[in-house]
């Protein structure tokens, strides 16, 4: 499968929804384009599942950031206080 944007797929799968529901579609035709459509949505499933690993590793990497940047705060005002 040639490099697509999610947005390309994401329009590809509109259009093969839309040519699907038409009528006057022949069997083979429409076969065709369900097989593409599946694969189109596996690919945006995994890009999705990427995307959101991604997500959660920036969020768990900032929050370990947060939490050190804390306990140095504290660390600094407990020994000011001495």
């Amino acid at each position: 499968m040639e490099e697509i944007t999610f947005r390309g797929i994401m329009r590809r799968l509109e259009e093969i929804a839309s040519a699907l529901e038409k009528q006057d579609l022949e069997l083979e035709e429409g076969l065709k384009l369900f097989e593409e459509g599946v694969k189109l949505v596996r690919e945006a499933r995994r890009r999705l599942t990427e995307a959101g690993a991604r997500v959660e590793k920036l969020i768990g990497s900032l929050e370990e950031e947060l939490t050190t940047e804390e306990f140095r705060m504290r660390e600094e005002e407990e020994s000011g206080n001495d």
